[in-house]
C-alpha cells in the first residue's frame, strides 16, 4: 500500500526566503534610482542653465512634472512593488503555502521517499529502524515551537520528518532536544498515519522500532 503526502512547512527554506526578499528590495531600489534619474527635469541643450529664469512658467512646469514623476517612481518602484513581491514570497513560503506543497513525502511498498524543491532521498523500510524525539526549534521569522520528529534509518541512509508536537507527546517519554528547524514538517494527521504504517512494516519485517528515548 502506498501513501503520499504534501509537506506542510519547510523551515530550511526560511533562509532562502530572507535572501530572496533582500534581493527583491535591492533590485527595486536600484531600478527606482535609475528610473527617477531618467524622469528628472529636462532643459534644452541650447539653453544656458545660468541664464534660465527660475520664475519662467515653462521651468516651473518642468520642475513640477519632475517632482511628481520622481514621487511616483519612489512610491511605485521603491516602496509598493518590493513590498508586494515580499508579501507574495512570504505567502508562498508560509505553512501550507505553495513552496512546501511542492515537497512530496511518499511511502511505497518498500521505501520511504522525499522529493521536490531540492530534496531527493529514499530509505528502504524492510531493515530500517525508527526512533522519535521532541525538538524545541527556532526558525527565524517563523518563530519557535516544539516538534515531534521521527528518524527512519537504514544503513547509511536516513530521512527525518517532523510535525507540531501536542500535549500528549510530553507523556510518551520521548527525549527533548534543542535545535534548528532543519527538517520538513507534515500535518500532524499525516505524520501519525505515516509513522504508524512504517512501524507496522518494520515489525512485519522482524525489526522492532527503537524506543527513541
Amino acid at each position: 500500500m502506498g501513501m503520499r503526502y504534501r509537506a506542510a512547512l519547510d523551515p530550511p527554506a526560511e533562509t532562502k526566503r530572507q535572501f530572496l526578499t533582500l534581493v527583491v528590495w535591492a533590485f527595486f531600489l536600484v531600478t527606482a534610482i535609475i528610473v527617477a534619474a531618467s524622469v528628472g527635469a529636462r532643459s534644452t541643450m541650447t539653453v544656458d542653465p545660468a541664464v534660465v529664469d527660475p520664475e519662467d512658467g515653462g521651468v516651473q512646469a518642468e520642475l513640477h512634472r519632475s517632482r511628481v514623476a520622481r514621487i511616483k517612481v519612489a512610491l511605485l518602484l521603491g516602496l509598493a512593488s518590493p513590498a508586494l513581491v515580499s508579501l507574495w514570497l512570504r505567502r508562498r513560503y508560509r505553512r501550507h503555502g505553495g513552496y512546501p506543497r511542492g515537497i512530496t513525502v511518499e511511502l511505497t511498498d518498500d521505501e520511504l521517499r522525499i522529493w521536490g524543491r531540492g530534496y531527493g532521498s529514499r530509505v528502504g523500510i524492510a531493515h530500517a529502524s525508527l526512533d522519535e524525539r521532541l525538538v524545541d526549534v527556532y526558525a527565524g521569522r517563523l518563530g519557535a515551537w516544539r516538534q515531534v520528529r521521527m528518524r527512519v534509518r537504514a544503513k547509511t541512509r536516513m530521512i527525518e520528518l517532523a510535525a507540531r508536537a501536542d500535549e500528549a507527546d510530553g507523556a510518551r517519554g520521548l527525549r527533548v532536544d534543542g535545535g534548528e528547524g532543519d527538517c520538513v514538517e507534515l500535518d500532524r494527521e499525516d505524520y501519525d498515519a505515516l509513522r504508524q504504517e512504517i512501524e507496522v512494516r518494520i515489525r512485519a519485517a522482524g525489526t522492532a522500532p527503537a524506543g527513541g528515548r
